[in-house]
């Protein structure tokens, strides 16, 4: 099994946390990344070198993933899932269900399975079981994989935080697909408390999107009819009520539209989620059910009606999105929350420490600091000063506050895309890279060029176009192969070029 560059880099780094003695490192791993194929690399070591291995997952479908990605690296694994016909506990390597494994220690008494190497996927979870394999296992190396390692008290579980390469890079790679963000609407949440510093209360936004879904909802369909490229969509709503209203003035519009909810039977769940990824409908609409868990890389766009103040709900839902698909050579996030300019580009969020329980918790604490988003600002009617939110509150402000009806009202206003000036993150880019990179990308694209006889200015065209400069200062060598990324970013800029071309 053959990894990418970043991947080894990823092992690696594991390695290197073990030999130090931080046993129990967390990998944050963003969508693409490839966690299970960096999880099977790992536990084919296991296997060579004689020893036991488990694999712990906290869904079905990542159970008939790992399978998958264990057999193609010829592991000798069995399966611990209820009933599963792979179930073999002589296996040296174990792909075993967290739940299944919390009910076998909780529910039936049995002691802990011994292993001498674990991996834990979606590590943010922190189920109680794996605490207790933590806590008992002190010697045993407990490796965390996640996308977003910014849960309540992982540093005190975790000891090590590996970031390999971040979402920003993987897209920059052709192994993420870009997002165009659109934004500028929300319901009020003046009314909704937090039940801490990243939890809104679910109960009052329930409440306050059933009191203001009526205004809010014509705005999503125009919205959506004018950006959404009548794409495959999942759409978040913050209460079952208004994700049924929102399904049904899809229908009035002529859209094919479904909701699901956790109160479906499982078997009814999974036939929406084939049938949409079929094409079968256009909006699968919920309230919180597709947040996590749901990959499916036909989805193009997402309609956002749900205020989140957690940067990992944030993070995984726009992460529905970011996974390539042939065809789809960008992503569209429909934000009528407000979560946009809580958080910017979920691209650009890349973890920075592990929380230990020692200060107030904060997730955005834990990740590194993006700019501020300027915020839009406008008069007050009543003194004409400055202000960005519903009331003129500051030092001089004159007390004025936006009437009810005036917050609530459909206005008609259209979403306005929040597109980065591509030149400037074009130079970041250009800053942030190696000379080495660099070279190696622009002799490839030189031997692709050689090989599909292009002129001789198609190369450096193309390196211009990824970096924002003409690589005047890049000496390339001739390349004797091209790499996946490299492949992968011209798969992408051609998907690009053939779907402006059609426009």
């Amino acid at each position: 099994m053959r990894l990418r560059d970043y991947q080894e880099k990823a092992v690696e780094q594991i390695r290197d946390s073990i030999r130090q003695g931080k046993n129990r490192p967390i990998l944050a791993a963003p969508c693409a990344m490839g966690k299970t194929v960096i999880a099977a690399h790992i536990m084919k070591g296991c296997q060579d070198k004689g020893k036991r291995g488990f694999f712990f997952v906290d869904r079905t479908q990542l159970v008939e993933q790992s399978i998958v990605a264990f057999r193609a690296a010829g592991i000798n694994f069995g399966v611990r899932q209820a009933n599963h016909p792979l179930t073999n506990p002589m296996a040296p390597i174990q792909i075993a269900s967290i739940q299944t494994i919390d009910r076998m220690v909780g529910e039936h008494g049995k002691r802990l399975p011994e292993f001498e190497l674990a991996l834990v996927d979606e590590a943010h979870t922190q189920y109680r079981v794996i605490d207790k394999f933590i806590e008992a296992y002190d010697r045993v190396p407990i490796i965390g994989l996640t996308a977003t390692p910014y849960s309540k008290g992982l540093g005190t579980k975790y000891n090590n935080l590996l970031v390999p390469i971040t979402a920003a890079e993987l897209q920059s790679r052709g192994y993420l697909c870009p997002v165009k963000y659109y934004a500028g609407a929300s319901i009020d949440l003046s009314n909704v408390r937090k039940t801490d510093p990243n939890t809104y209360s679910f109960q009052d936004l329930e409440k306050e999107s059933d009191r203001q879904h009526t205004s809010l909802v014509g705005n999503v369909i125009k919205n959506w009819f004018e950006y959404g490229e009548n794409s495959q969509t999942i759409a978040f709503s913050p209460s079952q009520a208004m994700s049924k209203g929102l399904v049904n003035r899809f229908r009035k519009a002529g859209v094919t539209a479904e909701h699901i909810d956790c109160h479906m039977k499982q078997e009814d769940r999974q036939a929406l989620y084939e049938a949409h990824d079929r094409g079968e409908f256009k909006v699968l609409s919920c309230c919180k059910l597709l947040n996590t868990g749901y990959d499916a890389p036909s989805v193009k766009c997402i309609v956002d009606c749900y205020p989140v103040a957690s940067l990992i709900s944030w993070v995984q839902r726009a992460g529905r999105l970011m996974r390539t698909s042939e065809g789809k050579d960008h992503a569209i996030y429909l934000d009528h929350a407000s979560n946009y300019s809580r958080f910017g580009p979920a691209k650009d969020v890349v973890p920075e420490y592990l929380d230990d329980g020692e200060k107030t918790y904060r997730e955005t604490d834990l990740a590194k600091e993006k700019e501020e988003i300027e915020k839009k600002s406008r008069e007050c009617p009543d003194c004409s000063q400055l202000i960005t939110g519903r009331a003129c509150d500051g030092d001089d402000g004159c007390g004025w506050t936006m009437p009810e009806e005036e917050r609530q009202a459909d206005d008609n206003r259209m979403l306005v895309e929040m597109q980065e000036l591509e030149q400037k993150e074009l130079k970041k880019l250009n800053s942030a890279d190696t000379v080495e990179n660099k070279t190696r990308f622009l002799s490839e694209l030189l031997k692709y060029g050689k090989d599909k006889n292009y002129k001789s200015g198609w190369a450096p065209n193309k390196y211009r176009s990824r970096y924002g400069v003409w690589p005047n200062a890049i000496k390339p060598y001739s390349a004797k192969e091209i790499g996946e990324d490299t492949m992968g970013w011209i798969r992408h800029a051609n998907i690009k070029y053939a779907n402006r071309k059609t426009a």
